[in-house]
């Protein structure tokens, strides 16, 4: 059993906005710091690889971070998020009556990323011609908006990220080798968590903290044999599957649960299943898999950053849409689904 007991600087550390430090005491992950503080102040463009979940939009923003171009703006792309159609006006922008519903001139996100980087998050999901496209602008060359007439030129730092194996992006025709070569020019691979799970500890502990605070609860930090069990799983999703399953702990019981000895009493059972209420005379138990509790734990905070988000731009939900990231017919949808309403 691996030991679990974090330090007082552990603890610190914990408690740092995740998107400051890329955290993990392994080696893996401190040759992963090293590389970035390396690579970023270079004009390198750079294709983070690793499974989802681990962590590639972090390194993206620490590459922007601490990078000379840090003063200008980040702007992320979520490849598959966007439909294959819609990719190439997203990325390169269009003029007004370039199509049916361009009623106005509008810029793309390279243009908005001038003099800063441009995240392409898996990118290996847009088109092998958008991607062809991207590559000239790599090289410096000028590009068009669609339907425009006249040459752009932007100074974007590109950084892409796949979850693809690099020895398949090719086989499967997800990319060329020209384009891979000229992306790769630095490549800073993110291991599994399971690969790592001497660095689990931390991050549930930051994950405890940060929900905390969000949430306004009174902080403690997780018991021994919580992150003991934690440390005994194979998290296929990652970091991303971890903070899910520390927040659906968090909530899947009273706060009288978290307490005294009631709290080993939880650990006994699966997360996401009611705590305290094990029937020690039978048995059986029941159950719930850790993704579903995973997907209970996402959604919750989905419906919370909606929520939030639509009364920020008083209820606007084109303007939500942005801010969240997600297409307005994507929105629409969660919110339906949520039951969101006004207060």
């Amino acid at each position: 059993m691996l030991t679990t007991k974090l330090s007082g600087a552990d603890i610190k550390r914990a408690h740092r906005p995740l998107h400051k430090e890329l955290l993990g005491s392994s080696d893996s992950m401190k040759a992963v710091r090293d590389l970035i503080d390396r690579v970023a102040p270079s004009t390198l463009t750079v294709l983070i690889t690793g499974e989802t979940g681990t962590g590639k939009d972090l390194v993206a923003r620490l590459l922007h971070d601490k990078s000379e171009r840090s003063r200008g703006p980040y702007v992320k792309v979520n490849c598959p998020a966007i439909q294959e159609t819609l990719l190439e006006s997203e990325l390169f922008g269009y003029e007004k009556g370039a199509f049916t519903s361009a009623m106005s001139t509008t810029p793309g996100r390279l243009e908005s990323a001038h003099e800063g980087t441009l995240f392409l998050d898996e990118i290996s999901e847009a088109s092998l011609v958008v991607q062809g496209k991207l590559m000239m602008t790599m090289e410096g060359e000028p590009f068009m908006r669609v339907g425009g007439v006249h040459p752009i030129h932007s100074d974007v730092r590109i950084v892409a990220a796949t979850n693809i194996p690099l020895e398949e992006l090719v086989a499967r025709k997800k990319m060329t080798e020209e384009t891979l070569f000229r992306l790769a020019e630095a490549i800073i691979h993110l291991p599994p968590l399971r690969e790592r799970c001497e660095d689990i500890p931390l991050l549930a502990e930051h994950f405890n903290h940060s929900f905390c605070v969000q949430q306004e609860r009174t902080y403690e930090p997780l018991p021994d044999s919580v992150v003991e069990q934690m440390q005994e799983l194979e998290w296929e999703g990652n970091v991303r599957e971890l903070a899910g399953c520390v927040r659906e702990y968090l909530v899947s019981g009273s706060s009288e649960t978290l307490k005294g000895v009631r709290r080993s009493e939880m650990l006994e059972e699966p997360f996401g299943t009611t705590p305290g209420r094990k029937d020690r005379s039978q048995p059986t138990r029941t159950f719930i898999p850790l993704k579903e509790a995973a997907r209970l734990a996402v959604e919750e905070t989905e419906r919370r950053l909606i929520q939030e988000a639509l009364e920020y731009t008083l209820w606007n939900r084109r303007k939500a849409a942005k801010l969240l990231g997600v297409s307005y017919s994507s929105l629409l949808r969660r919110i339906e689904a949520y039951q969101i309403g006004k207060v």
